[in-house]
């Protein structure tokens, strides 16, 4: 039987995960926490990859809440913001916990899951000042580039100012690293030693995050890992590979 071939811009599910260890990566978005992205919903995530896409229970899950991100954006005073993320993460945290341990017969390795805010992600990475610097660097002289981030302030309705700007492009930066393996992320069940890592958010990626994962700008190849240049969109159900898209023809509808 011949193989087919995919279109470009054209996406499946995932059959299995990949057999070996590795890292579910929730990410969260602040505004998200009380509706989409909430403890019963999350939970609806969850099972949708376990049991029947786990091939061998050697994954683990790391919730990562965007809270430092937004401050990008915030004209909020800093104490304000300050006590409502923080209430917002631990509220969050606590109800995530309570509906796993709830459901203990069915996810039995409760230390398979771990909790952590954006600022974590900066201590883990090695120099991600440097990076972020370099990547804007690229953002200044990069027409296409720019036309990307350009439609995503289009499509989620936001003006391209340069904090906006900065946030794509923090945002696309730390998913790059995340997905090659260069963050280190906490996980007291896989213990460091996962061999991939999938990114999951309900809705498609931005361009800007298929754009450097195309660019692959620090030239980083994690040959063991399947899913090195893809992002799981939770609410199509889709592995969306950034190889396969044509991002002048790609929508985030």
């Amino acid at each position: 039987m011949k193989k087919k071939i995919l279109k470009m811009n054209e996406f499946f599910d995932i059959n299995k995960l990949s057999s070996e260890k590795g890292l579910l990566l929730f990410g969260l978005s602040m505004g998200k926490l009380r509706g989409r992205q909430n403890a019963a919903n999350c939970l609806k995530d969850i099972k949708h990859f376990s049991p029947n896409k786990v091939a061998k229970p050697l994954i683990g899950l790391n919730f990562i809440y965007t809270d430092f991100l937004y401050l990008y954006n915030s004209k909020e005073k800093a104490d304000i913001l300050k006590n409502s993320f923080m209430s917002q993460v631990i509220q969050h945290k606590n109800s995530m916990q309570k509906v796993l341990e709830k459901n203990q017969l069915e996810f039995q390795i409760q230390h398979a899951f771990n909790y952590l805010v954006w600022n974590q992600l900066y201590v883990g990475t090695k120099d991600f000042d440097t990076k972020f610097q370099k990547i804007k660097k690229i953002y200044s002289k990069d027409k296409k580039f720019k036309e990307f981030i350009k439609k995503d302030c289009a499509d989620f309705n936001k003006k391209p100012t340069n904090n906006q700007i900065n946030f794509f492009l923090e945002e696309s930066l730390m998913v790059y690293l995340l997905v090659k393996n260069q963050v280190k992320l906490p996980n007291e069940y896989v213990e460091g030693n996962q061999k991939w890592t999938l990114f999951c958010y309900p809705g498609k990626p931005a361009r800007s995050i298929i754009y450097l994962l195309k660019l692959n700008p620090f030239k980083i190849d994690w040959k063991e890992s399947p899913y090195q240049d893809s992002f799981y969109d939770l609410d199509s159900k889709k592995l969306i590979v950034a190889s396969r898209v044509d991002l002048e023809n790609y929508s985030l509808n």
